[in-house]
């Protein structure tokens, strides 16, 4: 088994390669479809030119109407608030109704336009006259037509109808002036309708105020008359009720008041006192439940009315002279002294009376306390009959006050309503409308159509946009390859470089042709490999020799197929003109053309050989049916056969090409084998093994990416051997549209005038 030589793989995209919007891209896109823009952009222009060369000329006659609500203040005191939304729904409504049917109607009627002939004959418009001239040269097919007779009359509705088509009502600016303007083919006409609707559009504002007003006034004068008698009936429940509850208008509420707010006054003093009554007495009953010995501690108790201040000072003073008297003789001579006991039956006697008055001053208060009770509970009663009285006279109050706020209420409404009757009986004999024309229609001089600047514009985007149309479907149709970046981008492989399409005349496969094509192949490869100068034509080649260089191996030759996707892309004649380049170089070269079916390449090089490739099959050893090129030295096995050979399709996959191809690689440097298309066929599959690699030939702007893409990825192992792809067929005329601004593809076509300059001046 052969061994193939290895190589990295192109680079990928670029992270500045993928933008959202590409402009270069986008700028290549007009370059190559500027002559679609141009021709559309024409078209455009010429359309326009027409469309305004046969288009009547229109007048438009305008007046404007200011929206003044101020002018309603001259009859009315108050000023009427307008909000800057408030104005723009009246700016807004008052369009619509300059718009309305009635308007129209009523200036139909005032101008009679249903006999106007000069408004219901107006001049074809530019879609009429065409269509009269394409009915012209259709007349001979379809014989002659009857011309459009002219409208003697029309009805109301058929006249308003055609004056809101031709009205224009539009808002100037932000204020509250209106323009009304009517477009007509006559200038006089135009001027005398918008006249009309000026003043018919005033008085349909006063008539509308006249008949609002007149509405109102009877409505008004209804509801006083209601009003009236509903605040007569309310006065009359204010004096009833009044006299049934015996109530005034506020005094009785009053004293009401007085008298809770005395008796509420009265209890809160009842109650301090009972309770101070109560302390007292609870005190007293303590000390005296403690018995008398503790009543001369609570000396202090006795105060108050019906107690002697005197006396209780006098037994106060004795009680203490007697006690300090104890403690003296106590501690001078103890307590067995007689004296001490005298002393002791005089104290007793005096807790004795003091324990007395105790008790009756205890019974003195429990006494006052059950009166200040009593007294308090009394107050509550009061209270409490005081607030009885004072609810019901609130209710009674209550009702009196809504009768009487009712009969205010009537009687402010009723004045209200005379007021604004008063001021519509006053709108009613002096009416105002709230709009007044400012600036009067006149007599137009200039047409106003067709306007000469917006229908040429028009004509030009419309040009554009066609244009666009038209080449973004030319881009979308494109699905071929035009410049290496898609083949490195779409399919991830080298891309070696152009040839150019060659234009040498003659048939596709006459011998003139193929004669013709060798000698200019033999022009490019060995006349300007032997020069300095060189083209693009053997600079592609040279780009192959240089990648064939890493699957060199020691002591063998390189093995390389030519392919293509598809018949006729120009592979035999990139194989030839590579082997040619190569054995021009010095190399020894053998170029096997291994297309069976379609053998272009010897038909090209070796016209009037007798034996070929299958000759093999009859043990014809394959070096008795090469033939050499004397001019380069290229050692040629062509596929024409003698009638004896083998017709097997299977031959590519034969152990005899293998061996063949064996012993090649070890004579030769470089063996170039021609082979079928790998689209239709796969007998170019079947070598795969046994070579180092294949260069895929495109055509340009005829191979669909498609095609070419979904051939690499249905076979993984043909995209690895693939050393390069050659697009070939190009037209370096062309071929600068489809790249970016500043890509090599710009440049291609100047190479051949650059070497051929620098080949003068050598000379």
């Amino acid at each position: 088994m052969l061994e193939r030589g290895t190589f990295p793989d192109g680079p990928g995209p670029q992270a500045s390669d993928l933008k959202f919007i590409d402009l270069d891209r986008v700028w290549g896109i007009l370059r190559r479809q500027s002559r679609v823009l141009i021709l559309c952009v024409a078209i455009g222009l010429c359309l326009g030119v027409l469309y305004i060369s046969i288009a009547p000329r229109t007048y438009v006659s305008a007046s404007q109407i200011l929206i003044d609500k101020n002018l309603k203040e001259v009859v009315s005191d108050v000023a009427l608030p307008t909000s800057a939304m408030d104005l723009e729904a009246e700016i807004l409504n008052q369009i619509e109704v300059l718009k309305s049917s009635r308007i129209a109607q009523v200036v139909a009627q005032s101008e009679n336009l249903m006999t106007d002939r000069e408004f219901l004959n107006p001049p074809r418009s530019a879609s009429a006259r065409v269509k009269a001239m394409f009915m012209g040269l259709l007349a001979p097919f379809r014989g002659p037509v009857a011309p459009d007779a002219a409208a003697p009359e029309a009805s109301l509705d058929q006249a308003a109808g055609a004056l809101r088509a031709d009205i224009q009502v539009d808002r100037v600016g932000r204020s509250s002036v209106i323009r009304l303007g009517f477009e007509s083919f006559s200038p006089e006409l135009a001027n005398r309708i918008a006249k009309a609707y000026s003043v018919a559009f005033v008085q349909d504002q006063l008539n509308a105020d006249l008949e609002a007003t007149r509405q109102a006034t009877d409505w008004l004068q209804q509801r006083l008359a209601e009003l009236g008698e509903s605040q007569r009936q309310a006065t009359l429940a204010v004096e009833q009720f009044r006299r049934e509850s015996g109530l005034s208008v506020g005094q009785d509420e009053v004293l009401s008041t007085q008298r809770l707010q005395a008796l509420t006054d009265q209890l809160v003093l009842a109650q301090a006192e009972t309770a101070r009554v109560r302390a007292l007495s609870a005190q007293l009953t303590n000390v005296i439940a403690a018995g008398p010995e503790s009543a001369a501690n609570s000396v202090a108790l006795l105060s108050g009315p019906g107690i002697d201040a005197t006396e209780v000072a006098t037994i106060r003073t004795q009680y203490a002279s007697i006690v300090r008297r104890i403690s003296e003789i106590t501690a001078s001579f103890g307590t067995d002294h007689p004296q001490i006991a005298v002393l002791n039956a005089q104290k007793q006697a005096l807790t004795g009376q003091i324990f007395t008055q105790l008790q009756g001053l205890d019974e003195q208060y429990r006494n006052q306390l059950t009166i200040a009770q009593r007294q308090e509970d009394g107050l509550r009663g009061d209270i409490e009959k005081e607030g009885v009285t004072a609810a019901e006279s609130n209710q009674a109050q209550v009702r009196l006050s809504e009768l009487q706020q009712r009969s205010a209420a009537l009687k402010l409404l009723y004045n209200s309503f005379l007021s604004r009757y008063e001021e519509s009986i006053q709108r009613q004999s002096f009416p105002i409308p709230s709009v007044r024309v400012i600036s009067e229609a006149a007599l137009p001089h200039e047409p106003s159509g067709p306007r000469v600047m917006l229908v040429m514009a028009g004509a030009l985007i419309m040009g554009l946009f066609l244009g666009l149309i038209v080449g973004a479907i030319n881009e979308l149709r494109e699905r071929s390859f035009r410049i290496g970046s898609q083949i490195s981008n779409e399919l991830g492989l080298r891309f070696l470089g152009y040839l150019p399409k060659l234009r040498t005349g003659g048939g596709a496969r006459s011998p003139a042709q193929a004669a013709r094509t060798h000698r200019f192949i033999k022009d490019q490869v060995v006349e300007r490999s032997s020069s300095s100068p060189t083209t693009a034509f053997l600079e592609t080649l040279k780009s192959g020799r240089i990648m064939l260089r890493n699957r060199r191996h020691a002591g063998r030759g390189v093995t390389v197929g030519v392919v293509s996707v598809l018949p006729g892309e120009g592979k035999t004649t990139y194989a030839v003109a590579f082997a040619e380049m190569l054995a021009a170089s010095g190399s020894k070269v053998l170029l096997i053309d291994a297309d069976l079916r379609q053998p272009a390449a010897s038909r090209l090089v070796t016209p009037d050989a007798t034996l070929g490739l299958r000759d093999m099959s009859l043990g014809t050893p394959w070096r008795d049916i090469t033939r050499t090129d004397a001019e380069t030295g290229l050692v040629i096995i062509p596929a024409l056969s003698s009638p004896n050979a083998s017709t097997s399709n299977d031959f590519l996959a034969s152990a005899i090409m293998q061996k063949l191809l064996e012993e090649a690689r070890r004579e030769f440097d470089y063996v170039v084998i021609d082979l079928p298309p790998i689209g239709p066929v796969v007998d170019a599959m079947s070598i795969q093994p046994w070579t180092d690699g294949f260069i895929l030939v495109t055509e340009w702007g005829r191979t669909p990416r498609r095609l070419v893409r979904g051939l690499i990825e249905s076979e993984p192992q043909l995209s690895q051997d693939i050393i390069g792809v050659v697009l070939n067929k190009v037209d370096f005329d062309k071929l600068g549209r489809y790249s970016d601004p500043g890509g090599v593809e710009r440049f291609v076509g100047t190479y051949d005038q650059y070497y051929q300059v620098a080949k003068t001046s050598d000379a």
